[in-house]
């Protein structure tokens, strides 16, 4: 299993453009990656994602 918790805030577009196509890369070697991320612009990169949303009555879970 691969976790990349936050990896993306340092990286400028090209940079994060290039750590997706190295997740890519890798990812026959891994039985599942997890990427946490903040980063709305990088929902669609990945084809299946977990959403978290705070409510008042706790987190809620929604897989996309």
């Amino acid at each position: 299993m691969l976790v990349v918790d936050e990896g993306f805030g340092s990286q400028d577009a090209q940079g994060r453009q290039r750590l997706i196509e190295a997740i890519n890369l890798v990812r026959p070697d891994f039985a599942k990656i997890l990427v946490i991320t903040h980063i709305d612009e990088l929902k669609d990169a990945f084809p299946t994602r977990i959403e978290v949303e705070k409510t008042a009555r706790g987190s809620v879970l929604r897989i996309v």
